[in-house]
């Protein structure tokens, strides 16, 4: 069962990893885009790191459906956070998908395949998908920080201690 290991929730874990890997594919998204010498350096890291980020948000979300099935938790705080968590993977989709194809525009292992591409055809679409690309590393930041937010609004906002404080 993804929910639980040894006993523990395992939504929490994944979604720590998941609130580092997407910004952080992200990040290397908008280097290899915008800056050639990092591009360079860096060379299939994003796409890796990305494919990795796409994986492992489904595992987090079942892992968040079993746990609010185990603590029966619900409220429209937890349904928006259920909602935001829902939609992050289209996001990171879109991202995953935006790079490889930029990616594929600039790395030699494809040169032959693209190579017989027109010029100015090759060119617009590296814009295309280098502009698209941006796009959604930004759309993935700020679904992974309304999810998370939302998240901890779940847990911490229903507590005594914490409950009226801003988060």
């Amino acid at each position: 069962m993804v929910g639980m290991v040894h006993g523990l929730p395992t939504h929490p874990l994944l979604a720590h990893l998941v609130a580092v890997l997407v910004p952080l594919a992200a990040l290397l998204a908008i280097l290899a885009v915008v800056w050639p010498a990092a591009r360079r350096r860096i060379g299939a890291t994003p796409l890796l790191v990305a494919t990795a980020a796409l994986l492992l948000v489904p595992l987090t979300t079942a892992a968040g459906g079993t746990l609010r099935a185990r603590t029966m938790m619900d409220g429209a705080v937890l349904s928006r956070h259920v909602t935001l968590g829902g939609q992050l993977i289209v996001w990171v989709a879109l991202l995953t998908i935006a790079l490889a194809c930029w990616w594929a525009l600039h790395t030699p292992i494809f040169a032959g395949t693209v190579g017989a591409v027109a010029p100015a055809a090759r060119r617009i679409g590296a814009a295309g998908a280098g502009a698209a690309t941006l796009l959604f590393a930004l759309a993935c930041v700020w679904s992974t920080v309304r999810a998370g937010d939302s998240g901890t609004q779940a847990v911490w906002g229903t507590l005594p201690c914490c409950a009226g404080m801003a988060m």
